[in-house]
């Protein structure tokens, strides 16, 4: 058997690397699908528009807590208009001493016992807001024992602007 010159070596070598051009469409590839995927999930995220936004949610999460007897310990996991809450929103919430997270949360370690789906209903700056809320149950689904999350109360919160401050004046209960 002949060995390949050392002209045949390097010929067959540089067939077999990718060319430069090569390289350079798959890197672009790559760092286009990234940059796809992480505006993706940014465009998912719920922020509030408004300082209203932000103070009718709060009252409406706090009013939760109070209603479902839900203590500091309990970890509650929330979306709004189906979104999961940016980061910087959960923050704030934080900052308000409501201990929350986002609902992609609980998907990816189970570790929210109840969960509340807030979608603005109708929303006006200057006066009013309309929010419903779904409260569900997640604890047994956590522990393993159930399949489906138990709704636990569903209804609308009737929120004022009163004297420059956000009030609810209302809270009417699905049928």
């Amino acid at each position: 058997m002949n060995e390949p010159s050392a002209f045949e070596h390097n010929l067959c070598m540089s067939q077999s690397r990718p060319s430069i051009g090569a390289i350079l469409v798959v890197a672009v590839f790559l760092t286009s699908t990234c940059f796809a995927v992480i505006s993706s999930s940014t465009e998912n995220t719920y922020s509030p528009k408004t300082v209203g936004e932000t103070e009718v949610l709060s009252l409406v999460l706090k009013s939760e807590v109070e209603a479902n007897k839900w203590t500091k310990k309990d970890m509650i996991c929330f979306s709004v208009e189906g979104m999961d809450p940016s980061p910087k929103f959960i923050k704030m919430l934080r900052g308000r001493d409501l201990k929350v997270r986002s609902s992609a949360e609980w998907r990816k370690k189970f570790n929210c016992g109840f969960e509340v789906l807030l979608g603005f209903v109708t929303f006006d700056e200057s006066k009013s807001a309309r929010v419903h809320a779904q409260v569900q149950d997640l604890r047994e689904i956590n522990e393993g024992v159930g399949h489906i999350a138990i709704l636990q109360r569903e209804g609308d919160y009737l929120v004022q602007k009163i004297d420059g401050k956000w009030r609810i004046s209302e809270y009417v209960l699905s049928k």
